[in-house]
């Protein structure tokens, strides 16, 4: 599990340090579900649109319900996780109003809050089907058309974030996620041979031992210090101060030698 520091409420005058589990969902993806959400509003709106990503979080069951509650909800399910959208009934309100070209002074308290008719509704759940496409990054492959949910029938999320609409009117569109993604692992590897020109420090470590400092500060040349390690014991080979092998020393050719043993070959 991954997990990230934040600060809890205020205790008095301090606020505590707590660790809090870690949304899988890479900001990138986030990033890019945004502006593609972005590209759509601004094709269906006809004007520039503004918008800010809300970092995604990880969410337990009752955090969903709350960001669910008087909302609308949309359900695009994918190969590697489902979607859900979720726009907030006096967004989606102003939303439809603005597609049909109506608007208010102020688009905010000056719109109507009656339910919206058949025909906006419809209109909805194509804008909707639109945003979806945007899910790609999420979802891997799209699996069917985006559909309208009740929120009794909506799976719970284990991440979220949001797209706060700045322009030309003021929303918020969730983006809930159902499943957790995989890990994607390495973003990839680079060649040997990149690497040939980075120096490291090698050091063939062949036996070892412990000194106190009243002895250490009293060393002579020509005293004989006493090793732990025993005759015939393995050596190790440590690379920038990691241990990466185990071999034999020795000696070839009245010098000091290491014999690393590697899968499929022998190397000294």
């Amino acid at each position: 599990m991954i997990a990230g520091a934040t600060f809890g409420p205020p205790s008095g005058r301090l606020r505590p340090l707590r660790f809090v589990r870690r949304s899988s969902i890479p900001l990138g993806a986030a990033c890019v579900v945004a502006n593609g959400i972005r590209e759509t509003l601004r094709e269906l709106l006809g004007e520039a649109c503004e918008v800010v990503l809300g970092e995604p979080a990880a969410i337990d069951a009752e955090a969903w319900s709350v960001l669910i509650r008087d909302a609308l909800l949309f359900l695009t399910r994918g190969r590697q996780t489902d979607i859900v959208l979720v726009l907030p009934k006096r967004d989606a309100r102003r939303l439809v109003l603005r597609a049909f070209g109506e608007r208010s002074p102020r688009d905010g308290p000056e719109l109507p809050d009656a339910a919206c008719s058949v025909l906006e509704a419809h209109a909805l759940e194509r804008i909707a089907a639109r945003c979806a496409a945007a899910f790609d990054p999420l979802c891997s492959e799209r699996r069917g058309a985006s559909q309208p949910v009740a929120a009794s029938d909506v799976p719970v999320c284990v991440a979220y974030f949001d797209v706060r609409v700045h322009a030309p009117i003021e929303l918020t569109l969730g983006i809930g996620i159902v499943r957790d993604l995989p890990d994607p692992g390495p973003a990839g590897s680079l060649p040997a041979g990149v690497l040939d020109a980075v120096a490291l420090e090698l050091r063939a470590v062949f036996a070892e031992g412990t000194i106190d400092t009243a002895a250490f500060v009293r060393i002579r040349p020509g005293d004989i210090v006493k090793l732990n390690t025993k005759v015939g014991a393995p050596a190790f080979l440590n690379v920038a101060g990691h241990r990466v092998a185990t071999g034999a020393a020795g000696v070839i050719a009245s010098r000091s030698a290491f014999c690393v043993s590697v899968p499929g070959a022998l190397n000294r």
